[in-house]
């Protein structure tokens, strides 16, 4: 490739209505995604600038705000961003200093946000606190004991308190209760297992439909007719086939004409999300993560498998959050979808070329890069920068393609 992109991931940060309000940035160059640094704050500043000054921000964060991890070699380097869009995230190691004192003052005039990054409350790190919009508390790290004891202290001060590791529903529902006002985590990609409910009967309309469109008997035209006795459903896939997303050349006027250009899987794929974006409860965010998986599972299909199969890495893709929209174990929700069993593994244990695309995609928008299957990649001529590329392109595809859903 021409271009050399730095790796980069973004997580989405919430409030509690599980509304989007900022994404942490995560990045490292593609010359060192294996390497250990030798000079964290010389690396660190140079990987941030050459993101920023490469890439398009707006592609990345939309109208978000972004935070970003900053050393003490990047604080003292002018910004790239407006403080209207950047959150300055200082790193737990940095020394704290008179000298990092006067430069959070000065950024803090200028307008900038500030955040403290897994702290810890040291006298030392006392002077912080009043400098600080944002503090970060690691849920995992922290005993709860020492949890109740930050809280308490903190909401003396005017900050805004962020819980960051929140790997389940459970914890966040926990952290709210504890007074937290902004949530980072994992919880949105796990089902919150209810026990003792019925299931509501628009999930179970939902999984009889994805029943039927995967079920290999299912012809063309009992899909169509399918599609069609929902209205709204049958509105929300002409307006996204013809949307700037798919890039076709000539209008689609007729669910027949979608089905017969861009194929069976293809549809069965855009009807299985278009149903589960109805489902209530679910944030808008959810959908993002799906789209953005199938389609940087569909690029990376393309480039190992080649077209043929691309479609299916889509599928996977998409259908790899269908446990959390559904809040039920994806072993039991496939076992009722008549899935080709190639995708079925692919989804349950990540085996195959659909399987490890999806592991791929996963471990990437974790920013795991040391945990990223390299030598797999290699083995299919795919670069770093191949993989930063298809990520961010997968991130503008996925906007796009929202826009014109209004998901």
């Amino acid at each position: 490739m021409s271009e050399n992109l730095p790796l980069l991931a973004r997580q989405p940060i919430f409030d509690g209505k599980m509304k989007v309000v900022a994404y942490e940035l995560l990045c490292r160059d593609t010359n060192e995604n294996r390497a250990i640094f030798d000079d964290a704050d010389q690396a660190s500043s140079q990987v941030m600038l050459r993101a920023f000054t490469d890439l398009s921000i707006e592609e990345v964060i939309g109208s978000h705000r972004a935070f970003i991890n900053f050393t003490r070699k990047l604080l003292d380097t002018k910004p790239p961003f407006s403080p209207k869009q950047l959150v300055i995230e200082v790193l737990e190691d940095v020394k704290v200093d008179d000298g990092l004192i006067e430069r959070l003052q000065a950024l803090r005039s200028e307008g900038y946000t500030i955040a403290l990054d897994d702290f810890e409350l040291r006298q030392d790190t006392l002077p912080l606190v009043e400098l600080a919009d944002i503090i970060k508390l690691d849920v995992l790290a922290l005993s709860e004991r020492q949890l109740e004891e930050y809280i308490g202290f903190l909401k003396q001060y005017k900050v805004t308190l962020l819980a960051e590791k929140v790997e389940t529903y459970e914890m966040l529902e926990h952290c709210k209760a504890l007074g937290f006002d902004l949530f980072q985590g994992f919880f949105l990609s796990r089902p919150k297992l209810i026990t003792g409910h019925k299931v509501a009967e628009n999930r179970q309309a939902i999984m009889q439909l994805l029943a039927e469109l995967n079920d290999a008997n299912t012809e063309i035209d009992e899909i169509e007719q399918l599609i069609s006795q929902d209205p709204v459903l049958s509105y929300k896939l002409l307006k996204l086939v013809n949307s700037a997303a798919f890039n076709l050349v000539t209008q689609i006027d007729s669910l027949r004409q979608a089905i017969t250009l861009l194929g069976l899987i293809q549809i069965r794929s855009w009807v299985t999300l278009l149903s589960m974006s109805t489902i209530e409860g679910k944030p808008q965010e959810l959908a993002n993560i799906s789209m953005t998986r199938a389609h940087f599972c569909q690029l990376l299909g393309q480039k190992v498998t080649g077209k043929r199969r691309a479609d299916s890495h889509f599928t996977v893709g998409l259908l790899s959050l269908l446990d959390a929209f559904m809040d039920t174990p994806m072993d039991e929700l496939l076992a009722k979808i008549a899935l080709n069993p190639e995708l079925v593994a692919s989804l349950l244990t990540l085996e195959g070329p659909e399987g490890k695309a999806l592991k791929i995609a996963m471990t990437y928008e974790r920013g795991d890069w040391d945990n990223i299957d390299w030598q797999y990649l290699e083995e299919h001529n795919v670069d770093a920068s191949d993989i930063a590329k298809m990520y961010t392109d997968s991130l503008s595809w996925t906007a796009e393609a929202m826009k014109n859903l209004a998901l």
